[in-house]
């Protein structure tokens, strides 16, 4: 596996014998006692990596390598679970904060960026006549709900996909009134055959949704057919398709989902690379829905954080003037031929599937086993700088071909090391 050296400062500093967790774990005892859950986003709990040989806490980062609490490198696959899209520590994002942080942070009053920054959004989004600020991906998403309901008169909602933390996406957890569940259904779309259920229950239960909320699988590509049959089934009903796209915007195409499967959604929630890692997120589609926001109780302080939409402003522009679209793209593509063929050349299980921008890692279909053998695999991963989610990932437009070839060697590496333990463990 090549090694970093004064000619490859795109690679993260070798890891000589065991991963050091020495600080990290004086932070997560401090974070037990304190944090509830250990920190603020439950995708970044210890539990969903490798415990125990796998960082814990991040110090810094720039570009696409991080480094943890014990002073350790890595390349980031992990992304801020997508958000930092333009990678760590943009000069978009770090110079414009500069720039702007005299001016103040969020004034007593609109200010003039509130404008501008929705005037660049809209000329990027297919179809965006009007857009609304909010903080976080469910508060989109939320917001769209309500949007729906008040539109249509109707109560019953749709949902596909993670949605967000709000208590009608997650109505069948703890702290939520039992009531809730009534009014949503949640389907999958993990396999072609979720396809028919979808379009069937929409067709059975037309007069009583208000929309259909579609965030997009990444375990499985689906087809732009698919998606013209569920907004045309939701069309004849009166029911409006609306395209979650906070994962997605930005990322599969500079217009999102809709431009990459040529598809005009009702409207879109936005959030993740919007403002590549400022907290922002977004509804946006034509005036005649999102002109109809101003009706109802829809309003939040922090939407006019002027740092972020600043931000929001400058990462469309630069996001217009690369070509950073194709180049995840043919990275993704890079990686998953390069870690599917060690697969093979090791008899292992695990493939690399969905988007080319958003590698899915997968080593079963059954959920208990592919963790089972994916947690050795980040464990392996991780000691060779390499940190990466159990499913998802993310490639960043920093990213680098050097920095996707180390990646690549370095799951050939662990994946020989896992056939040879498990032949060890057979023969024994």
């Amino acid at each position: 596996m090549s090694q970093a050296s004064p000619r490859h400062p795109s690679l993260p500093r070798p890891i000589e014998g065991a991963i050091k967790l020495e600080r990290s774990n004086q932070l997560l005892e401090e974070a037990r006692r304190l944090v509830p859950g250990v920190t603020q986003t439950m995708m970044k709990k210890p539990d969903h990596f490798a415990p125990g040989a796998f960082p814990v806490f991040l110090t810094r980062g720039q570009g696409a390598l991080v480094e943890d609490a014990d002073g350790q490198q890595y390349i980031d696959y992990i992304g801020a679970l997508g958000a930092n899209l333009l990678g760590h520590n943009h000069p978009a994002v770090a110079e414009t904060i500069r720039k702007h942080l005299a001016e103040g942070i969020i004034h007593s009053l609109p200010t003039p960026v509130e404008v501008s920054s929705v005037r660049a959004l809209v000329d990027l989004i297919p179809g965006a006549e009007m857009a609304r600020f909010f903080k976080t991906g469910a508060d989109a998403t939320s917001a769209a709900v309500r949007l729906a309901r008040h539109i249509t008169g109707r109560e019953h909602i749709v949902t596909v996909g993670y949605n967000g933390w709000h208590d009608h996406f997650m109505y069948d957890t703890p702290g939520i009134p039992s009531a809730v569940a009534k009014l949503t259904t949640r389907l999958p779309l993990f396999t072609p055959q979720d396809e028919p259920a979808l379009l069937a229950h929409i067709s059975e239960h037309r007069t009583q949704l208000a929309c259909v909320l579609l965030a997009l699988p990444y375990n499985r590509t689906v087809t732009r057919e698919f998606l013209l049959q569920v907004k045309e089934t939701c069309a004849v009903h009166g029911i409006l398709f609306i395209l979650d796209e906070v994962v997605t915007g930005f990322r599969l195409a500079l217009g999102g989902a809709q431009q990459f499967f040529d598809i005009q959604a009702d409207f879109v929630t936005l959030s993740k690379g919007i403002a590549a890692g400022m907290p922002l997120s977004a509804i946006a589609g034509p005036a005649k829905h999102l002109s109809r926001l101003s009706e109802l109780q829809v309003s939040t302080t922090f939407g006019g954080e002027m740092l972020s939409l600043a931000v929001c402003e400058a990462v469309l522009k630069e996001y217009r003037s690369t070509n950073y679209i194709e180049h995840i793209a043919s990275l993704g593509r890079l990686l998953r031929a390069g870690v599917n063929a060690h697969a093979r050349a090791t008899g292992s299980t695990l493939e690399v599937i969905g988007y080319d921008a958003v590698p899915f890692f997968r080593f079963s279909k059954d959920i208990p086993e592919h963790i089972q053998k994916m947690i050795p695999f980040q464990a392996g991963m991780a000691r060779r700088g390499v940190i990466l989610r159990r499913d998802l990932n993310f490639i960043s437009a920093v990213h680098t071909q050097e920095q996707i070839e180390h990646t690549i060697a370095a799951a050939g590496e662990v994946l020989r090391e896992l056939a040879a333990g498990a032949s060890a463990s057979s023969a024994a």
